[in-house]
């Protein structure tokens, strides 16, 4: 018999969530005439706003809908709608009855998508008026039902009946793509939520007094868990914007009186290369889910006067597993320039975290590089239907990041933690995982090029942006090249710069050496580092 392998989603402390389930936790919230939800739709000219009792009225006419639709415990229900209350609603009223909300990227390709509602075995598509022609292609692609969000309901008397319970529900279901360039579903339970909240709670001490601005797609974990459900269990308020305008920002700000916002790195330098300022009683910044640079964190720390707390986690991780406390701007200067990378601070209540050899998996003193690893139960349940890619993952005892980092002793002695790159080749732009493999398959679809790999490489603006690395077949211009990749994929995706050379860098086993490309290149790419690159006017195979 096999000794059982340590695994990295037990509890690492006595913590155990008080609620028997999400309706219970969510129930929970009483203050029913609080404000709770604010929905800024600046494309539609909109505000609406619902106190904590209205919008427990529609999420419960919401869970009662969607049994409606046949939707019951363990089926999976797929969003299209944006940064709307309707998309939040659905979520969830999935939640109160057992079901599992996909959220769909809007910006992703059509044959993402697709893949996304065939491998999540999704029911039906909730999607905005915004998004109807693309639901029309994902429906006729895939046979699912449509549902309008103008069709939802909106308020209900009564709270719906036999309200789930279980803390190791699926409750969300997010896509990355890893190094495979295959998309992988996240299954992140109820039994997540609650111990991340909890943990987060204890961290950021939000109260009634909190009011935070939500610019993050609500498809990824740091809007729907910071940004929508922590103020839900702290007695705070939203404010839920259809997305991030660097000229509304302040502007949003001080008319609707929120204290803090949870931002990716690239906005702060949005904000820092724009006109505007910090309106009074706006407290913090927390930011992560991409490469922060000493001189932003400074920067814009100086220009604002607003503290920025870095916060580090993975949708597999929940969403936060680190971030820094709250501290005076002595030390958080300190912690933020002193080491070469602003720290991420330590591990949040109910995790542990630790920086791991490579190759043998040793946990490394401090200031040695390694590799970021997590665990506790914050740890996702699984990558669905691929146990192969979950026992990698979870090797160990430990939730492997794939991010570089290192540690040193904070002023207690406990651990303090830095991240200093990533060890996968998942490129990062502007907070939103990007996989290079799909930028390989249009760049060889060049006819002449023999072979050509997608490189990061550090940006000031973006945190990641994309070179290409081509050995050319023929005659072949750089200018061919980009312009190849600008009728086949969206600027985010597209190469900027072109390298050529002549030698294909490829391991033993045939696989290509894109790491070890990426640090060659490094001194050459540095070049561009404070590019402001332009879209090109190239138009699209489906344009012309």
């Amino acid at each position: 018999m096999e000794p059982s392998r340590p695994d990295p989603r037990r509890p690492v402390d006595d913590f155990r969530p008080r609620w028997s389930g999400f309706a219970a936790f969510f129930r929970d919230r009483t203050d029913l005439p609080t404000p709770y939800l604010t929905e800024l739709h600046h494309a539609r000219d909109t505000r609406h706003a619902w106190t904590v009792g209205q919008w427990r009225s529609r999420v419960e006419a919401t869970a009662d809908w969607l049994r409606g639709q046949g939707i019951g415990s363990g089926d999976a229900v797929a969003t299209l709608a944006g940064n709307t209350a309707e998309a939040l609603a659905v979520a969830y009223g999935c939640w109160l009855i057992g079901a599992c909300c996909v959220p769909l990227n809007a910006q992703e390709a059509t044959d993402r998508q697709v893949f996304v509602l065939r491998d999540s075995a999704a029911r039906l598509l909730v999607h905005a008026p915004e998004q109807a022609e693309r639901a029309a292609a994902l429906a006729e692609a895939t046979a699912l039902p449509l549902h309008h969000t103008d069709g939802l309901p909106t308020e209900s008397r009564t709270e719906v009946a036999d309200a789930a319970v279980g803390l190791d529900v699926a409750a969300l279901r997010l896509y990355t793509s890893g190094t495979t360039g295959e998309p992988k579903g996240i299954i992140t339970t109820v039994g997540n939520l609650l111990t991340d909240l909890d943990a987060l709670a204890h961290t950021v001490t939000w109260g009634r007094d909190t009011r935070v601005y939500t610019v993050l797609p609500v498809h990824h974990a740091n809007a729907l868990v910071i940004s929508s459900l922590l103020p839900w269990h702290t007695g705070a308020s939203t404010v839920l914007t259809d997305r991030f305008r660097t000229e509304r920002f302040w502007a949003d700000i001080a008319a609707e009186r929120a204290t803090t916002a949870s931002l990716v790195p690239t906005l702060l330098e949005f904000l820092l290369a724009a006109d505007g300022e910090a309106p009074e009683g706006f407290a913090e910044v927390l930011c992560g889910a991409g490469p922060l640079l000493v001189e932003t964190a400074l920067d814009f720390e100086q220009r604002f006067t607003v503290p920025i707390r870095h916060i580090y986690g993975l949708s597999e991780t929940t969403c936060v597993a680190a971030a820094m406390p709250a501290l005076p701007a002595e030390q958080r200067r300190h912690w933020h320039a002193d080491f070469g990378f602003p720290s991420i601070g330590r591990a949040l209540p109910h995790a542990r975290m630790a920086v791991l050899h490579p190759v043998t998996g040793a946990e490394l003193p401090a200031e040695v590089r390694g590799e970021l690893a997590v665990r506790g139960a914050i740890i996702m349940r699984e990558y669905a239907g691929r146990p192969d890619a979950t026992a990698d993952a979870f090797r160990g005892g430990w939730f492997h990041t794939g991010d570089e980092g290192f540690w040193r002793p904070g002023p207690d002695g406990h651990p303090v933690f830095f991240i200093t790159g990533r060890m996968k080749e998942l490129i990062i732009r502007g907070g939103h995982n990007i996989s290079p493999f799909e930028i390989d398959e249009v760049l060889r679809t060049h006819p002449r090029v023999a072979f050509a790999l997608a490189v990061p490489f550090e940006h000031r603006v973006y945190g990641d942006e994309i070179a290409a690395y081509v050995v050319a077949a023929g005659p072949l211009t750089a200018r061919e090249v980009l312009d190849h990749c600008a009728a086949r994929l969206d600027f985010a995706h597209q190469p900027k710069v072109v390298v050529f050379g002549d030698d294909v860098p490829y391991t033993a086993t045939g696989k290509a050496k894109r790491l070890e490309l990426k640090s060659r290149l490094a001194a050459e790419l540095a070049a561009y580092r404070d590019v402001a690159f332009r879209r090109p006017k190239v138009a699209s195979e489906e344009q012309r």
